[in-house]
């Protein structure tokens, strides 16, 4: 199980906890902690684009694939969702690669094709 059904799922149960403490504890409060465990965890993907190779820099791109829609990763604002990789590490997201240095190449000049962060979560 992943970390972010887990945190749900802890929260839950400390809210059952607290309401048993204070005698307010109900069947439902406990069906709604069993409902977490059962429900099917979904995999979401974010792939976010640096200049650079480190977590903090600025995001140049991004795009998510959450909830069987693939995105661009921006608000209603045109804005990107996170500002850096390190901004969506905090928000839960896990990195499962990292971007790779491995320039392009044409007859005249080697290249970069960007740096590209490859993160995951599951709910």
């Amino acid at each position: 199980m992943s970390q972010a059904p887990m945190v749900e799922i802890r929260s839950q149960l400390q809210r059952c906890l607290d309401r048993f403490h204070a005698g307010t504890l109900s069947a439902e409060d406990l069906q709604a902690a069993v409902d977490l465990v059962d429900r099917p965890a979904t995999q979401s993907i974010l792939y976010i684009q640096t200049p650079t190779t480190q977590p903090h820099d600025i995001a140049i791109g991004m795009s998510i694939f959450e909830e069987g829609k693939d995105e661009d990763g921006v608000d209603e604002n045109g804005e990107f969702l996170y500002r850096s990789v390190k901004e969506a590490l905090q928000d839960g997201w896990r990195i499962v690669k990292f971007p790779g240095i491995t320039p392009g190449m044409d007859d005249q000049n080697a290249y970069g094709l960007g740096f590209e962060f490859v993160l995951e979560r599951w709910r």
